[in-house]
């Protein structure tokens, strides 16, 4: 499995009930690209994880939405081989991802991207990872000296160019 041919679209820490359903999260379940019969691959967060360390492929066997997703996979067919499983992130092929219009991306898109001051134009650091807080999305951005995070609203990252794999972003004043 090449991870950079797949999107990270959510992971999972527990199980669901006694019959073998995994609880996922998943980033964007309001539009999930998942359905029944869906191919997503999994990798271990932790070495605890029974899934080999590059990871494994998994179809989806069903796959239900409410105040949960609630998934069970092919092959799994109890709790204690969900239980050995957990925890692990999920991935999908980018592939079987909607067409976007030439000037949207997806948020994956921004990682690794370099950063820049947007009034010094001056290197800042490169985009490493990104989290929803239930408001906005927020990048987490590391520096020479540390990680930052910033809210991804235009008040903050007014340029983001894809094609040339950087975004500039203007730094909040703190007040202290």
């Amino acid at each position: 499995m090449k991870k950079s041919e797949n999107i990270h679209i959510g992971h999972c820490t527990t199980p669901h009930g006694i019959k073998g359903e995994f609880s996922f999260v998943l980033y964007n379940s309001e539009d999930s690209v998942l359905v029944d019969g869906s191919l997503i691959s999994l990798l271990p967060r932790s070495t605890s994880s029974s899934i080999p360390h590059d990871g494994k492929d998994f179809k989806i066997k069903k796959i239900s939405f409410g105040n949960k997703v609630i998934v069970v996979l092919d092959g799994v067919i109890d709790r204690n081989t969900v239980e050995a499983m957990v925890p692990f992130d999920i991935y999908f092929d980018r592939k079987n991802f909607p067409e976007i219009e030439e000037d949207e991306y997806y948020l994956n898109d921004l990682l690794g991207l370099e950063v820049f001051d947007f009034k010094s134009k001056k290197l800042i650091g490169r985009v490493m990872d990104f989290y929803e807080n239930g408001a906005q999305v927020v990048l987490k951005i590391k520096t020479e000296s540390e990680i930052i995070e910033i809210l991804f609203i235009e008040q903050f990252v007014p340029v983001a160019d894809i094609a040339n794999e950087r975004i500039e972003i203007i730094m909040p004043e703190m007040i202290e």
